[in-house]
């Protein structure tokens, strides 16, 4: 009698053993994977919020040097606006101070004349100086640096200078003594642009005088320090007429 086969192998496992193990092994792994990939993103995070907040402590910094290089550009501009008003005022001050005296100018007409001249009547009037053209080849940036700067200053009180001008009226016998008298108030110091406006003759107590007018300006360059007076070389005028200062307005 032939008995029934025997299987090759016995398992007392279950069935889905296997297949249970294998899915924890890959369960694992995934979940170890994880944490690794979860800790690099925390790392990177932590590390670019150190290095963020490291910029931000730099930025703080920077902003505030800016904020003090701020406060201290601020103070120097404050001290240059004071200095110019200083100066500003200084100018306009010494603008009002009359560097030539008029009893200076008085003799030095006085000392100029001729023998046999007389003074009449002298006019003063004060007018605006006139500005400067302004130059030809005078660049754009130049042109633009003039326009600012005048701007700066138009703010602040500014001396407007001005320039003296004189009319002098006087008798004398002849043409040579007025020719005389204008040629040595060519030569002063104190005056400038010397004119000769009328010259003609009139008659008076049988004699024929020469009626003379003469224009000319204060050197505004020149300044009379205090001391003696020096008399101009020649003989002193022979007659000297009353003169009558004053001044236009």
């Amino acid at each position: 009698m032939n008995s029934p086969p025997l299987p090759n192998q016995l398992s007392f496992l279950p069935e889905d053993y296997l297949d249970r193990k294998a899915r924890r092994r890959a369960n694992i792994l995934c979940g170890g994977l994880s944490v690794v990939v979860l800790g690099a993103i925390g790392s990177a995070f932590f590390i670019s919020e150190r290095s963020m907040q490291g910029l931000d402590a730099r930025a703080a910094a920077v902003e505030a040097e800016y904020a003090r290089a701020a406060q201290q550009i601020e103070q120097v501009q404050k001290m240059h606006t004071k200095q110019r008003q200083i100066v500003q005022h200084a100018e306009l001050a010494a603008a009002l101070v009359e560097k030539i005296p008029r009893s200076n100018v008085l003799a030095e007409f006085t000392n100029s004349l001729p023998p046999g001249a007389s003074l009449l009547e002298l006019v003063m009037e004060s007018k605006p100086r006139q500005a400067p053209a302004p130059q030809q080849g005078a660049t754009a940036f130049d042109q633009k640096r003039a326009a600012l700067e005048s701007k700066s200053k138009g703010s602040a009180p500014e001396a407007q200078p001005m320039d003296v001008y004189l009319r002098l009226t006087g008798v004398a016998d002849n043409d040579v003594q007025v020719g005389q008298f204008i040629s040595r108030l060519n030569a002063s110091k104190l005056l400038r642009d010397v004119n000769l406006i009328i010259s003609d003759t009139f008659q008076q107590d049988k004699a024929t005088l020469r009626r003379f007018q003469i224009e000319m300006r204060l050197n505004p360059d020149a300044e009379v320090r205090e001391g003696p007076a020096t008399p101009v070389a020649g003989p002193a005028p022979a007659k000297v007429a009353a003169v009558e200062a004053r001044e236009a307005k």
